[in-house]
Order: structure tokens, then C-alpha cells, then sequence
């Protein structure tokens, strides 16, 4: 169990800003895990995980997510990696996201996302260097371009 949870815990960080250990136990929680806050404690220390900021709206506005220190060189999925290594923009508008690959990268960016099954996310589009993604509620739009982002290892202009 400990196992299945730490790569729950993973995944989590790999593929969207978990800013504190209440909101990790949160989505713990919605996948199926019991897990309290001094479990997650334990199992960030174990796993190496550390905060770093990120950028917010402003300069005051100073945010933190957890990553993997190694992030840059290991990948925690194969959307991560493909993301990390293939998209290049990012951009969104009302329920749709546009991702923009290098020329016949599409689909293989399509393909690992439609596998990673993002609850928000209605499906995909995969020409041969742009991807449309179709988003279930436009207010989760903002949120997703900044995941890509954040697997791309980049932050919003």
C-alpha cells in the first residue's frame, strides 16, 4: 500500500502544482488513498520531494509547488516525458488548448495524454504538429495550460 501510494504521490507532482500536504492528502483522497497529513509528511521526506517556488501573479504573490529534484532527468510518466521533450507552446482559449510540437510529434503527445486519462480533459486532436485539446469546463482551461507548463518546465508568460 505504501508503495501504490508514493507512486500515486509521483504522479500527482508530475502532472500538476501540489502546493502544500493538505491539497496532496485531498487528492490522495479522490484517488482512493487514506492517507493523513503526517503520512504524506513521511512519504515527501522519503521520496526526496522539495518545494520550490513558482512564479504568481505578481512579485508578492510568491507560490510553492513540490517537485522530484530530478525532475529535469527523470520522468515520473510518459506524458511527462513527452510533454517535457515535445511541446513547445502551450496555449488556451474558452474549452479548447492548442499544443504546438516539433513537425510529427503530435500524435505521439495526443496518444500519452488520451492514456492519461485527465478527468478534464473531453478528448484530443492530433494533426502532425499541433494538438487540439478539448477541455470539459472552460474555468479548467487556465489551470491545464499551466500543467503543461509545469511538466514542460516553464511557467506562464
Amino acid at each position: 500500500m505504501k508503495e501504490r501510494r508514493q507512486r500515486a504521490i509521483l504522479t500527482l507532482v508530475a502532472t500538476r502544482p501540489i502546493h502544500s500536504q493538505d491539497e496532496l492528502v485531498s487528492l490522495l483522497s479522490a484517488s482512493g488513498f487514506d492517507a493523513t497529513q503526517a503520512t504524506v509528511s513521511r512519504d515527501i521526506k522519503e521520496l526526496g520531494l522539495v518545494k520550490v517556488p513558482i512564479k504568481g501573479e505578481s512579485e508578492d504573490d510568491a507560490l510553492f509547488k513540490y517537485v522530484v529534484p530530478s525532475a529535469s532527468t527523470q520522468y515520473v510518466s510518459r506524458l511527462h516525458r513527452v510533454v517535457a521533450e515535445l511541446v513547445l507552446q502551450a496555449e488556451g482559449s474558452g474549452n479548447f488548448i492548442v499544443l504546438k510540437t516539433p513537425p510529427g510529434s503530435a500524435m505521439m503527445v495526443a496518444c500519452a495524454l488520451d492514456e492519461a486519462a485527465w478527468p478534464e480533459v473531453m478528448g484530443t486532436i492530433g494533426g502532425d504538429d499541433t494538438i487540439l485539446v478539448i477541455v470539459r469546463d472552460a474555468t479548467k482551461t487556465a489551470m491545464l495550460v499551466q500543467r503543461f507548463l509545469d511538466l514542460r518546465g516553464t511557467s506562464a508568460a
